[in-house]
């Protein structure tokens, strides 16, 4: 359902087409409003959590879907085109039932001249364990290469060329909201992702790889699981163990995360790990069964430092390990599913610890 105008003269038909796609993807609510402050579009999440057919709110005031003055003027302040958007609020369904939600958002669709568009994303925090506001660092930029990433049309590669300087944070920001939008699924609102990026530039930088290397593969590392986008909640979420056929569709989000990154040479890195940072040192890992240095060192990277955070993490399916235990585990399987040589790396880092994050679930409790 849209509602812009394609004459737009800086923002393209096609353009529109591939950002909405992008907005039908995420696992929270998003919506594009134009500058009367009217749904130009609204994705299937947005949809269920007004409690309205998307049908029913394009083209429609956001305005008019609450019923008193009072929430009408806290949506004027979060409806603004002349800065960055980002606070808590609410959504207010038909029979008056108020869904507590962060809105978050940056405008759209200018260069030179005024933005025809404010992207706006919409997260529940009802049952969050965490404040959300990381999530929905949106802005422009963030946009325009998750638009590149999709295989955007020659205005995008001319503004890419045009801003350089740019680019780089546009992709460490669109890196970010891939990820937690994945992660988020696991009930964890990015500190995850966060955690594994600061081990694998850590574990980089200590085996001796080039700074530049070490940050590459550490913001690289945090797509690991983006593939995860497509596997179902009832199995992603199971508390129990899983049975074959689900863990054969659990495994598919290696290869789907590597199609979701596309051909893009910016993440030529992140393709490989999201690919093979399952497989094992030994040879019995997947989805290739690829061994020893056939793996990609970036990927083998990820492996040791995402297990060690899983284990020491709390999940649906298990308690938070102590790291000294975790750490204990992932030595044992040094030379099985690890790389010695990663291994001995990731124990000096968490023996310094002034490279490393604090453990998710057990901050107090040193790794022994």
């Amino acid at each position: 359902m849209r509602g812009w105008d394609y004459h737009d003269a800086d923002v393209t038909a096609p353009t529109l087409n591939t950002l909405c796609q992008l907005l039908d993807a995420l696992h929270c609510g998003a919506a594009l409003v134009d500058r009367e402050g009217r749904y130009a579009h609204v994705n299937p999440r947005l949809a269920v959590m007004h409690g309205r057919p998307a049908g029913e709110l394009v083209s429609r005031p956001v305005r008019s879907t609450y019923s008193d003055d009072a929430s009408r003027a806290r949506l004027a302040e979060l409806i603004d085109f002349d800065r960055p958007i980002e606070g808590e609020f609410h959504l207010e369904r038909p029979a008056g039932e108020r869904l507590p939600v962060v809105f978050a958002g940056r405008t759209f669709g200018a260069d030179d001249g005024e933005p025809r568009y404010l992207v706006i994303t919409v997260i529940e925090i009802a049952q969050q364990k965490q404040d959300l506001a990381e999530v929905t660092d949106l802005s422009d930029t963030v946009l325009e290469q998750a638009l590149r990433l999709r295989g955007d049309n020659h205005l995008l590669e001319e503004r890419v060329r045009q801003r350089t300087a740019e680019l780089h944070d546009a992709n460490m920001t669109a890196i970010t909201m891939l990820a937690v939008a994945s992660e988020a699924r696991d009930e964890d609102t990015g500190a995850h992702v966060k955690r594994i990026e600061a081990y694998a530039r850590a574990v980089a930088r200590e085996m001796g790889l080039p700074e530049v290397q070490a940050r590459e593969i550490g913001y690289s590392a945090i797509l690991h699981d983006v593939g995860k986008i497509h596997v179902p909640d009832d199995v992603l979420k199971k508390p129990g163990r899983l049975t074959d056929d689900e863990r054969e569709l659990m495994q598919q989000h290696t290869v789907i995360g590597e199609r979701i990154l596309s051909d893009n040479p910016f993440f030529e890195t992140a393709r490989r790990i999201a690919r093979s940072h399952h497989e094992n040192f030994d040879g019995s890992g997947y989805p290739d069964g690829l061994a020893g240095d056939d793996i990609p060192l970036a990927a083998r990277i990820t492996h040791v430092v995402d297990v060690f955070d899983a284990l020491s993490s709390e999940r649906v399916y298990k308690d938070a390990w102590p790291p000294g235990r975790a750490r204990d585990t992932v030595v044992e399987e040094a030379g099985t599913s690890f790389d010695p040589a990663v291994v001995e790396a990731f124990v000096r880092c968490l023996e310094s610890g002034a490279t490393v994050p604090a453990f998710p679930a057990t901050a107090g409790e040193a790794v022994e």
